[in-house]
């Protein structure tokens, strides 16, 4: 299986963001009984996404290791991501070069959680950090899967969950908000295309994935 990439893109936007009305399809039968466990990522696997990871403008992620601390490690050039392995391989934070965090959500960001089913919902609280701003804030994402259909993306078409998310924050007096959607194919493994309904510079797609 290829790197299950559970990475959120996080801008904070005017307070005026509201959560976006969701577009509910009609679901059948086969659809909604579709469920997708938690997949077992192995060392040497990669996905490689047109557009930014996590912040960072590197495409070709490999998996490199799960460590001690309950952690699935993935580099991409000088960089490195954690993804939690209690947490549903969803981001836990990303370092640079030197080892100096870049993003960093903690526990981490509940983008997806497994099992996955049609019309399953979700809420958890984080705490978030991104280096690049100087931010940190509090944060509490609420995310359901509407519908298991076919996506299109670079790397081809792929029956996937599609989740849509709101997240609320909050830094000092500021509150905020944002939408995203990220459609999760479970023959990949993991996350095929991530958008940002507020802020298009954090929407990415697969374009490649290894082994097949």
């Amino acid at each position: 299986m290829s790197l299950c990439r559970i990475i959120v893109l996080l801008v904070l936007v005017p307070f005026t963001t509201q959560a976006r009305d969701i577009d509910l399809p009609d679901v059948s039968l086969a659809a909604e009984t579709s469920t997708a466990e938690a997949p077992v990522p192995k060392v040497g696997n990669f996905q490689t996404f047109v557009g930014r990871v996590g912040t960072v403008d590197c495409q070709r992620w490999e998996v490199t290791a799960t460590d001690a601390q309950g952690f699935l490690v993935s580099t991409c050039g000088k960089y490195t991501t954690y993804l939690s392995l209690v947490g549903s391989y969803n981001l836990n934070r990303v370092e640079g070069p030197e080892g100096q965090p870049l993003v960093v959500f903690e526990p981490y960001f509940p983008a997806v959680e497994f099992p996955l089913a049609v019309r399953k919902v979700w809420k958890s609280k984080y705490e978030g950090y991104l280096a690049a701003e100087g931010l940190r804030w509090e944060g509490e994402t609420t995310c359901r899967v509407v519908e298991f259909s076919p996506v299109t993306v670079k790397a081809g078409t792929f029956d996937a969950f599609r989740i849509e998310c709101y997240d609320h924050r909050r830094a000092g007096m500021l509150e905020t908000g944002a939408n995203s959607t990220v459609w999760y194919a479970p023959s990949v493994p993991g996350v095929v295309k991530t958008v940002n309904h507020e802020d298009p510079r954090w929407d990415s797609e697969l374009a490649d994935y290894g082994p097949r």
